[in-house]
Formats: C-alpha cells, sequence, structure tokens
C-alpha cells in the first residue's frame, strides 16, 4: 500500500513540476512581445544564428569545460534480482554558453531566466553499469528537466534520472548485506578533446536519512577525461538495515544459550528443572525453524545465525538427555558405574577443583541435600552391600578395590562438569560467529 501511495504522489508531483516547466520559445514580431523576458528571449534565440545542435564555444576546436554532479533521491531493490538497485539521481550539470549572454543593465537588471532544454545545447549521456552489463541507459529518458540561463552565459542544468546500477555484495561487511554499487555516465557524442568534465563540489552529497531499506554508508564521484570518452563515475555503498534484526535474533539466542546454562544449576529431581528444560526446548525448536525459514526466504545472513542457535540447541538436548537418564537410574536404583565413580573420586582429589565440585545448587533448600558429605571433600565410600552381596563376601574391598558409590554422591559433580563444557563449547560457537 506504502509503495502505490509512493508511485502516486511521485508521479502526481512529475506532473505538477512538469506542467510549470517553460515550453519552448516561439520566435514572434515584435508587436507581439508583450515583457522585458520575452524580448530577452527573442534577441538570443531569434535574432543571432545560435544553433541549439551545436557546442557552445567560439571556435570547434574549444573544449566545453562542463561542472557535473549529483545527488541520491531514492534506492529501490529490483525485486526480480537482488544483485541490482534503481539508482535515483538527481544530476546537476553547469557550463558556460559562448553566445547567450546579455547586459543586465539594459535589460531591466534581469539576470537569470528559465528557458526549455530545447532552447540551448545541453548535453546527453549514456549511463552503465561499470560491472559486467550489457544495458546501456540515457540520460534522454529522465524527468523534471530545469535549465537556468544567467546574463554571463552561466548554465544551470538539472534533471531527475533513474538508473538500473548493478552490484556487488562486500564479503567483509556480509552481516549487513553491504552493496557496492558503480555507475558509469559517459559522453558517446564527445571525446575528451571536445569535453571535460569536473566535480561540482556542491552536490557532492547525499541525504543522511535512510532510504529504506537500505542506507547509503558512501558515495564517491570521479571524474576520468583519460579515456577517449569523458566519463562521470559513481561509487555508491549501500547498506541494508538488517544490523538491528542481527542484534535483535543473536540476543535471544544469548538469552537461550544461559537458560541452558542455569539447567544444571537446578536439581535433578526438582519441578523447577523439568519446568525450564521443557520451555527452553520448545522455544529453542521455534526460534530454530523461523531462523531458518527467514533466512532462506528473506534474509541470507541470518542462516549463520540459525546454525549458531543449532550449535546451543545440541548442548541444551544433551542437558535434558542427562536429566532424564540419572532420573531413570534413580528411580530404578541403578548405582553409577564404577567408571564414573572412578572418575569423580579422581577430580576431588584436588582441592580447588573438588570445592567447585562441591558448589550446591541454586534451589537446594528446597529438598535435602543430594550428598552432605561432598562439602568437606573427604568422604569415604561405602562398601558395596546393595544387590544381594554380603558384607563378608570375597568382592573387593575399600583399600585400592571396587566400591559402591550412590547416585546422590555423582550427580552434582557431573552437573559442575556439564556445564563448564557447555560454557566453553558456547564460548568457542560464539567466537567462530564472531571472526
Amino acid at each position: 500500500m506504502y509503495t502505490k501511495w509512493k508511485g502516486f504522489i511521485m508521479v502526481l508531483t512529475v506532473g505538477t513540476v512538469a506542467a510549470e516547466l517553460p515550453k519552448p520559445f516561439q520566435c514572434v514580431s515584435q508587436l507581439d512581445i508583450n515583457s522585458t523576458e520575452a524580448a530577452l528571449k527573442s534577441a538570443l534565440f531569434c535574432g543571432t544564428s545560435y544553433n541549439p545542435r551545436y557546442r557552445p564555444v567560439k571556435y570547434q576546436q574549444d573544449r566545453l569545460a562542463m561542472y557535473i554532479g549529483a545527488e541520491v533521491i531514492n534506492v529501490e531493490r529490483v525485486r526480480t534480482d537482488d544483485a541490482k538497485l534503481e539508482v535515483t539521481l538527481e544530476l546537476l550539470m553547469q557550463w558556460y554558453d559562448a553566445f547567450l549572454h546579455w547586459n543586465k543593465r539594459s535589460s531591466h537588471n534581469i539576470e537569470t531566466i528559465n528557458v526549455s532544454e530545447h532552447d540551448l545545447w545541453t548535453p546527453t549521456f549514456a549511463a552503465k553499469s561499470f560491472q559486467k552489463s550489457p544495458r546501456i541507459q540515457s540520460t534522454l529518458t529522465c524527468s523534471r528537466i530545469k535549465c537556468h540561463l544567467s546574463y554571463d552565459g552561466e548554465v544551470i542544468y538539472t534533471v531527475l534520472c533513474t538508473f538500473m546500477v548493478d552490484c556487488y555484495a562486500e564479503a567483509r561487511y556480509w552481516a549487513f548485506d553491504t552493496k557496492l554499487c558503480t555507475l558509469r555516465i559517459y559522453s558517446a557524442e564527445y571525446d575528451t578533446n571536445q569535453l571535460s568534465l569536473f566535480h561540482f563540489q556542491r552536490r557532492l552529497s547525499y541525504p543522511s536519512y535512510p532510504l529504506l531499506p537500505y542506507k547509503i554508508t558512501s558515495f564517491q564521484m570521479a571524474t576520468v577525461n583519460s579515456t577517449m570518452s569523458p566519463e562521470f563515475r559513481m561509487d555508491i555503498v549501500i547498506e541494508r538495515l538488517i544490523g538491528s534484526h542481527l542484534v535483535v535474533f543473536l540476543m535471544l539466542i544469548v538469552v537461550l544459550s544461559l537458560l541452558n546454562l542455569v539447567i544444571p544449576w537446578l536439581r535433578v529431581d526438582s519441578t523447577a528443572r523439568t519446568v525450564t528444560i521443557i520451555l527452553t526446548t520448545v522455544l529453542q525448536t521455534l526460534f530454530l525453524v523461523l531462523l531458518y525459514w527467514y533466512g532462506v526466504v528473506k534474509m541470507k545472513p541470518v542462516i549463520s545465525l540459525a546454525h549458531l542457535l543449532l550449535g546451543t540447541f545440541l548442548f541444551g538436548v544433551l542437558v535434558l538427555a542427562w536429566t532424564y537418564y540419572v532420573r531413570a537410574q534413580i528411580d530404578g536404583s541403578h548405582g553409577p558405574q564404577q567408571g564414573l565413580g572412578q572418575f569423580v573420586s579422581v577430580l576431588r582429589k584436588n582441592r580447588p577443583l573438588g570445592a567447585f565440585l562441591a558448589i550446591g545448587y541454586l534451589n537446594e533448600s528446597s529438598k535435602g541435600e543430594l550428598s552432605s558429605d561432598w562439602e568437606d571433600g573427604h568422604h569415604e565410600p561405602t562398601h558395596a552391600p546393595a544387590h544381594g552381596r554380603e558384607d563378608d563376601s570375597d568382592g573387593p574391598t575399600a583399600d585400592g578395590e571396587d566400591c559402591y558409590v550412590e547416585w546422590s554422591e555423582i550427580v552434582q559433580p557431573c552437573d559442575r562438569i556439564l556445564f563448564c563444557a557447555m560454557l566453553t563449547a558456547y564460548f568457542i560457537l560464539y567466537g567462530v560467529y564472531a571472526f
């Protein structure tokens, strides 16, 4: 709807301006001239042998110096091709006509008059993208043409043109969908011995406000007179406004990652851990589907964020599997494997590491401690009397032999180890994404 209204307003504006543009001057008799400006135009265009088809120089071997500049009015993406943009420019040219000048004192101090582009010589340029594009555009299709003629022969010529520009993406700034668009405007009619182009410094500008959905971050111009045809080149760097989107997506991924890191700090047999796991899993699944869809359909840089979320989601699934495995083992009265118990015992012998593994849960007060003996770090393992074995059996003893360990003694340190592994993996994932 916005596009339709914008197009309607542009057409209405162009129509209004076109209605106000001066028409080609018609030579009439002196009796029909009713104003000083009309008398001045008649003296310039009818009383002389002025021909608008020839360059306005006294001698044909003279070179005409022209100043040229541009201002970006609008930038729009071509829907059928992501690598092309429609750039609307207001081109401004200035030169001196050697034949069109007058004495302002004898003309009632008239310094400037508006004339039609058909009454005096005006340049015609061709436009082509600097990339490999066979399409050649012309300034003949431009609109809103204005010509101002001063008493000293200065001509100010402005036109509004829309060009199709080929762009290529800058890989260094992929996250912001940065495109470099180069436009080459050149004269196909004159060579550098007949026409020289120079910067018109007052028009080397572009709007500071965003031209949705793009923002112009750089606008450079250069005139080239060393080739056969004088050229005016423009390098426009355009950045699609997706940085804010990526930041929002990234912040949500960070929040979900923090939720995954909180889970190992909740008791394995608590309702809080169950609710957190279910909530985090559902949110990550929905967000993962959304990011992949959004990246494929609308914004390709989002796919990298989707890969990052997938990596964090897999560690969340690991926490879920560990939680329900431990619960199943506890409910079935199955003890942990001896290798796991021995591994935890080895880690406990290191006093700083043992102190970290002995840190309790955030919701420890809700239920009794899983293992109160971890705080002092000197728990003596219980000999294996369970599962039908007698105390005087020939089984191993505590003197360097296998011993029986309860799940209550294993879960808390394993959760701390799992937290450290997840934190390290998250740092690696975010580091790879950032660099």
